[in-house]
């Protein structure tokens, strides 16, 4: 990820500052242009920059959307009834998105076509989330964790299902889809590539006894069958860690591959293939081999089977 300070820094729409300029990793050569104001925890996509993001790129978004939560940490403003499009000024139209992960709310610019995401519906359009449950509460209650709005960072107290403050569901991370859709394939060594089992590349230690677990296969630990949650963005970090090893690990191995074929094309090619090639030239240099060894016989033999091809298209001649 690269943050640019250019002048042409978008300003945000709810707060006018400037917002964060990132350039993220795409699938193609070309980096995708994302801007993020932090103080109001809002991104804005043009269009369709969303669906550009490559691994490296969802997985440096989430590491700038991961930002300090509880009570001592301001709270974004309200939201305005109306927002303007920071690129063209026109005013933000409310969009329900639909996507194989369900349907989603947005902001969206009828004239641009751009889009202004909350840090949840930056999820909600992966897939990422999924709502809370009574035994999740439970969990984090016996964990001692508090539980925030993982839209605006508020806290959550109560059996209330919408937050307070910024009337957004309350949600948790979806761990096993998270992880399957930021994992490059295969559990790999990122140091070495060989094949590993899951858990020991994807380990997530279990709050309640500390084992390590496969986020992307187990909703429980396998030893003691506490959940495994993850109530805020902060809580990827390991993931996140062990998921970029694995993609730089892999485009290094590529950048490797393609440097070795192209000195492989760099050195000198041996003589190009022609008619030399043929089984009727190695049959006439093995005659010319057995002319110089013995050179009556092989002279007599060659100019017997000249006398042959000769005759055999004379008859074709005559014949048609």
């Amino acid at each position: 990820m690269q943050l640019t300070g250019q002048p042409h820094q978008l300003p945000c729409p709810q707060c006018a500052a400037p917002m964060a300029h990132l350039n993220l990793a795409s699938h193609g050569s070309a980096s995708v242009p994302v801007d993020h104001c932090a103080p109001c925890r809002l991104v804005w996509f043009d269009r369709l920059e969303s669906v550009q993001l490559a691994g490296l790129g969802w997985i440096a978004l989430l590491r700038e959307l991961q930002e300090p939560q509880g009570p001592s940490v301001p709270l974004p403003a309200p939201r305005a009834a109306k927002l303007a499009c920071p690129v063209c000024r026109v005013t933000l139209k409310p969009v329900q998105n639909s996507t194989r992960f369900g349907r989603f709310p947005a902001l969206e610019c009828p004239s641009c076509g751009g889009h202004l995401h909350s840090h949840a519906g930056v999820l909600a359009e992966r897939g990422l989330v999924r709502p809370l449950l009574p035994a999740d509460r439970r969990v984090l209650q016996d964990e001692r964790r508090a539980l925030c709005c993982l839209n605006c960072g508020a806290p959550a107290e109560g059996r209330e299902e919408a937050c307070r403050y910024c009337e957004s569901p309350l949600l948790m991370l979806d761990l096993p889809r998270l992880t399957q859709a930021l994992r490059l394939g295969p559990g790999r060594d990122p140091q070495t590539g060989e094949r590993q089992r899951p858990a020991a590349l994807w380990a997530w230690a279990c709050h309640g006894c500390g084992a390590a677990l496969d986020p992307s296969r187990h909703t429980a630990c396998t030893q003691c069958g506490h959940a495994v949650l993850a109530p805020s963005l902060l809580d990827l970090t390991p993931l996140l860690d062990k998921v970029e090893a694995e993609w730089r690990a892999d485009i290094a191995a590529r950048a490797a591959r393609r440097q070795s074929q192209t000195a492989s094309a760099l050195r000198p090619n041996k003589r190009t293939r022609d008619w030399r090639d043929t089984t009727m030239a190695r049959m006439l240099d093995q005659l010319r081999g057995d002319a110089d060894d013995d050179a009556p016989t092989g002279a007599a033999l060659l100019t017997v089977l000249c006398g042959i091809l000769l005759f055999l298209l004379l008859r074709w001649w005559l014949g048609g």
